[in-house]
């Protein structure tokens, strides 16, 4: 236990780091991929040490236009005008063959959407899920979107 205690403690640490220097977005990235090299165990799933996920613009690109409609309507969805993730993702011209879409709304820092998604079983399944290679991410407003994503075979 004491040494999960000493790697949050850390992790912590080098948040405040990041989001010192970097954008919301960086931040929340590094936070990803820090909880998949942590190996972050999920309530029914996790516990094993993954690869890092790699940035595309593409993602964030379709993470961006989500989370400003998010911010705009003050809601939290995956779907709007019956256009969900999936959808939004191939129309921005990413060709997948796995993606997921994680989004929470409220004020706060990085951590706070990070921490969320990974107290919740399903977000967390998806931060943690070993297909996953690629990953944007947007923040707009109070609105954070986090689109990953393993590309289709061409």
């Amino acid at each position: 236990m004491h040494k999960w205690l000493t790697l949050i403690l850390v992790a912590f640490s080098l948040l405040a780091t990041v989001e010192a220097r970097g954008t919301p977005e960086s931040a929340v990235m590094a936070l990803i991929n820090n909880a998949r090299s942590a190996g972050t165990r999920c309530n029914g799933g996790g516990g094993v040490r993954l690869n890092r996920l790699t940035f595309n613009a593409t993602l964030a690109r379709a993470a961006d236009g989500q989370a400003r409609t998010m911010a705009a309507r003050g809601v939290v969805s995956h779907y709007f005008n019956g256009i969900g993730p999936r959808t939004r993702v191939a129309r921005a011209g990413y060709r997948f063959s796995r993606m997921s879409e994680i989004i929470f709304m409220g004020s706060g820092s990085a951590s706070r959407a990070v921490g969320w998604w990974q107290r919740s079983r399903v977000h967390c399944q998806a931060m943690m899920n070993r297909h996953y290679t690629q990953f944007g991410a947007a923040y707009s407003g109070g609105a954070w979107v986090v689109v990953m994503a393993l590309p289709a075979k061409r």
